[in-house]
């Protein structure tokens, strides 16, 4: 076989002919002249049609290819602009290459699969590139692949929305999942209203009517967006943050009692020193409450036992604070009801939570009251945000392995391929040839 055949097998290109083969030994790099074969030269890149030629001139490029070892690999071309009655004048199309880059799509392709699996400092350092260049490069494979998002769009009908933040300084990202498919199909820069509307408007009118619930937490601005633009959706409302919020305001509750409970501390007399009389020791109630936080939050099948004997001071000396861990544990219940029931438990705890004269749940009730509908679909319909939650903490370690994005684009781009099934598609580029060994035994 002829050194230029083996040039061509190796590169994996069609339609080329190896004109020349030179070594830099400067560079340590191998420039391989190409030149394309009749059918495939001026053609439009964006449209592929043929096209004529807008000058004569030909302009010399060069495209970075799979290195040979440890030798870099660039093809060298003479190429002409064309001009394209539909998209105006362009560099004309290549074979081995997409337009707009100087890398060939197996490169580019080798890349985003080791930008999968590594960090983006590693896969620079294994390619040999700029660490800009990996987020670039992620783009164009997710638009060659998919250039069209909306495709995920079809047969929805139970989807997620919730924010994750991605960089300090409340920079956050808008993400719909699909629950039956467990991918993420829509990643939008920022929260809010006007945000979450981008989505919307990229929804026919169909595919808004075919989505029937909808689990988020209690934020306003999906709320209202949920019931401005999809008719038919129930909106359901993850029982971690209603069972959070009644946690916090039984903090609140256990906080201003310490403080009541450490004036009195405070006011009782100073003990003298050396070891006190019998009798004469002073018992500061504060720090029975200062140590109670984890053993009022926690569920009471996982108290160990030591927070199980707090417990059981708490509700022996602070009967205020064990009020509110008892209204809790019944919003708590709540979600655990049958669906036949849940409204009555529901309507029950209301009328509790509205009679304890505690601020702290008086003002949860009107909360709750509020999301009334929500927590009632979401027991009756077994839904919760659970999946988008652990999408969340995906894309969150994404985001660690590649040290931050400078590029928010480059970040959507490459949540959407690693939550998605894109992510199957990106395989090594030499895995998919076929090599056929003789000779050996």
């Amino acid at each position: 076989m002829s050194l230029k055949k083996i040039l061509k097998s190796t590169l994996n290109v069609n339609c080329i002919k190896i004109k020349n083969a030179t070594f830099n030994e400067n560079d340590q790099a191998l420039y391989i002249d190409v030149d394309m074969t009749k059918g495939k030269k001026h053609h439009c890149p964006i449209c592929g049609k043929k096209a004529p030629h807008y000058d004569s001139t030909t302009t010399r490029k060069k495209w970075r290819a799979l290195d040979f070892g440890s030798c870099a690999v660039y093809l060298v071309a003479d190429i002409h602009r064309v001009e394209c009655d539909d998209h105006g004048v362009h560099t004309e199309m290549v074979p081995w290459a997409f337009h707009h880059t100087n890398f060939t799509k197996e490169f580019e392709q080798q890349v985003a699969y080791l930008a999968i699996h590594l960090n983006k400092t590693e896969v620079s350092k294994i390619m040999r590139i700029n660490w800009k260049t990996v987020g670039s490069i992620i783009t164009r494979v997710k638009n060659r692949i998919e250039p069209d998002s909306s495709v995920g769009f079809e047969n929805m009908t139970r989807i997620g929305i919730d924010e994750t933040s991605y960089r300090k300084g409340h920079k956050y990202v808008t993400v719909v999942t699909d629950h039956d498919t467990n991918q993420v199909v829509w990643v939008g820069d920022k929260t809010g209203t006007t945000v979450l509307n981008k989505f919307m408007e990229q929804m026919t009118d169909n595919q808004k009517d075919q989505i029937t619930l909808v689990s988020a937490d209690g934020a306003r601005w999906i709320k209202s967006c949920v019931d401005a633009n999809l008719p038919n959706a129930e909106r359901c409302i993850d029982a971690f943050h209603v069972v959070s919020w009644a946690i916090e305001a039984m903090d609140k509750l256990r906080k201003s009692t310490w403080r009541i409970v450490h004036d009195d501390d405070k006011a009782q007399p100073k003990r003298r020193r050396g070891r006190p009389k019998k009798g004469e020791e002073v018992i500061r109630l504060a720090t029975k409450i200062k140590g109670s936080k984890y053993a009022l939050g926690k569920n009471p099948e996982n108290l160990t036992i030591s927070q199980r004997s707090c417990l059981d001071d708490i509700r022996k000396l602070y009967p205020r604070i064990f009020r509110g861990y008892q209204l809790k544990e019944g919003l708590r219940h709540v979600f655990h009801c049958s669906p036949e029931v849940v409204k009555q438990e529901l309507d029950r705890w209301l009328s509790w939570a509205c009679r304890c004269r505690r601020p702290e749940f008086v003002e949860l009730n009107k909360k709750i009251r509020r999301h009334y509908d929500a927590i009632i679909a979401t027991v009756k319909h077994n839904l919760s945000n659970a999946r988008i939650e652990a999408m969340n903490n995906k894309i969150k370690v994404l985001i660690r392995n590649s040290y931050g994005f400078r590029n928010i684009q480059n970040m959507i781009d490459m949540i959407m391929i690693i939550c998605s099934s894109l992510v199957n598609v990106i395989t090594m580029p030499y895995a998919t040839r076929k090599i056929h060994v003789s000779g050996l035994n």
